[in-house]
């Protein structure tokens, strides 16, 4: 594989994360990619015949003279991961939100997560990306940041306890919200007999209101019967939970959470 600079990096995992960074580094024709997972896999073989990376099926060959290593492995298994790599003077990445940098065990060692949701098919835009940063030196700092630019301007240096902070935040907005989505569309599905009603049917709703939250805070964007106090729409909508009980509990939570928040000082 002939590259402009030559230089090495390898991706351990070959997940969702592992795709995107690949592409991203592919795409740049700047250095020789291999991808290693601890088995073959469709997945894997994707990575040579899409990508052009190099790819192995095993985790016991990984190469050591490689400039970076990405770990896009599941968090609990950085650690273990990590102690593969210890006679690599290259830095090794982990990319997780909520896992603190000494995690690695390796001498050079950097953190790249990006604030973002990653599914395969997507097309992701990465210079609107934030990536939060890490590293235990100097000169291992230096070559992080310069590493994230080739991906996007907005590079945030931030230690592991603020990271994990803003991970909690993520999935606040993203993971929760999303099982909120969820909880919908099975609502409708079950309940809704017309043909034509289904959760499509919301996403204008959804994309509004993230419009609006760029240009108002959130409490600011606040709408609904909770925020309005009325109490007589929020009677009849728990009536309908009747069957479902986390729902319904869930239901009364949030709408005293907005009615908090709300009545809260700014």
């Amino acid at each position: 594989m002939k590259t402009e600079s030559g230089q090495k990096i390898v991706i351990i995992g070959c997940g969702n994360l592992a795709w995107h960074l690949a592409k991203h580094l592919s795409s740049t024709k700047k250095f020789q990619i291999y991808v290693y997972n601890h088995k073959a896999s469709k997945a894997l073989s994707e990575f040579k015949t899409k990508l052009n990376c190099n790819t192995v099926d095993t985790l016991s060959e990984i190469i050591t003279d490689a400039a970076f290593y990405f770990l896009c492995v599941p968090d609990r298994a950085i650690k273990k991961t990590s102690k593969l790599i210890m006679r690599t003077k290259g830095l090794v990445i982990h990319c997780s939100g909520s896992k603190s940098i000494e995690e690695l065990k390796a001498k050079n060692k950097a953190v790249l997560y990006p604030l973002q949701t990653f599914s395969k098919e997507d097309t992701i835009n990465w210079k609107d990306i934030p990536l939060l940063i890490e590293a235990n030196s100097e000169s291992n700092e230096k070559q992080i940041k310069q590493l994230a630019f080739l991906f996007s301007n907005q590079i945030i240096l931030l230690n592991s306890a603020e990271r994990l902070k803003l991970h909690l935040a993520a999935v606040l907005v993203n993971n929760f919200t999303n099982a909120l989505y969820a909880e919908a569309d099975k609502f409708i599905s079950e309940n809704v007999k017309a043909k034509a009603i289904n959760f499509n049917l919301l996403l204008p709703l959804i994309n509004q209101t993230n419009l609006k939250l760029g240009r108002l805070s959130p409490k600011e964007a606040q709408t609904g019967p909770a925020k309005r106090n009325d109490k007589e729409v929020m009677k009849q909508h728990l009536a309908l939970l009747n069957n479902n009980k986390e729902l319904k509990k869930l239901y009364k939570q949030l709408s005293k959470l907005i009615e908090h928040q709300q009545n809260a000082h700014a």
